[in-house]
């Protein structure tokens, strides 16, 4: 695999508000569609990470930008639940009725979100290595005194914090391989590994690289809901939803797969020992395969 993703790949409407949305587009044009999400921060290059795995399960990969990431306007107070809304209009736009929805890390509390408003549409919902809901109990009861910390933090919007996303994403850009290097030492064995893959490098640089200017901002934002109140019930989603979290996972652990899995009634749950967060890489084409009726 190389990382052969060019702006010519992505596209780009006008929302009936005025938001641009930009979106990217991959394997099978006539394939069963799936709109995949993205993780924090990103933006829809992060769903190129294994191109050809898409291509063989015959799959047409949508992927958009969420406000503030790659060519999507930011979007000032948006809440978690005006996600599906930019999906629903994406996907008239396209002239898709029916689809799947996946969401990796970040993009999971996103998928959840569209498995619960657009139950119409939905078929089947994703959740790969997803963050679950920070104020839930039992995430907080696992977290380290930092990371309540930086939760606390996240509920208020702190300034600081968002001042810290600014500088961090300037760093990244300005030296995406130094920094690359920095975050494999922070993960387990089997992210560091994937993170070693020169196709798989190349196309985080890339991400990186080209992140817009406000994706410093889109990312505060993102943790702020997610520490927040979702603003839907869980409980309440009734499409099928398909869980995948690594045990070794460091990013997002994997009680919050738990909280999740019990939360949502039509949820299935797997669990993979040793593999951590990036299992996406690697797995999805079976995911891909059981997100397609």
């Amino acid at each position: 695999m190389t990382a052969t993703v060019t702006e010519h790949d992505s596209h780009v409407m006008t929302l009936p508000d005025g938001r641009d949305l930009g979106w990217l587009e991959l394997g099978a044009p006539d394939g069963w569609p799936v709109f995949g999400f993205h993780g924090t921060p990103g933006s829809r290059l992060q769903l190129a990470l294994n191109e050809p795995a898409i291509r063989r399960a015959g799959v047409r990969m949508i992927a958009p930008d969420r406000p503030g990431y790659g060519f999507s306007t930011y979007h000032t107070d948006r809440r978690l639940v005006d996600w599906p809304l930019d999906v629903s209009q994406l996907a008239d736009h396209l002239g898709i009725s029916r689809f799947s929805v996946m969401g990796v890390s970040g993009g999971g509390p996103h998928a959840a979100a569209c498995a619960a408003l657009l139950a119409r549409s939905v078929s089947a919902a994703g959740i790969v290595s997803g963050v679950g809901p920070l104020s839930n109990p039992r995430i907080a009861a696992d977290s380290t005194l930092a990371s309540k910390a930086l939760t606390s933090l996240f509920r208020r919007r702190s300034a600081v914090l968002g001042a810290f996303f600014v500088v961090q994403a300037a760093f990244v850009r300005r030296w995406p391989s130094t920094a690359l290097d920095l975050l494999a030492k922070q993960l387990p064995e089997a992210d560091a590994e994937v993170l070693r893959r020169p196709e798989v490098r190349a196309l985080f640089e890339l991400d990186v690289v080209r992140a817009s200017r406000t994706a410093a901002r889109a990312q505060g934002q993102d943790l702020a809901l997610f520490a927040s109140d979702w603003g839907f019930d869980l409980g309440s989603i009734e499409v099928p939803v398909f869980l995948w979290q690594g045990d070794a996972d460091r990013n997002v652990p994997v009680r919050h797969a738990h909280v999740l899995h019990e939360a949502i009634h039509t949820s299935v749950l797997r669990t993979f020992e040793g593999e951590g967060h990036l299992l996406v890489v690697d797995r999805l084409e079976e995911i891909l395969h059981v997100l397609t009726p």
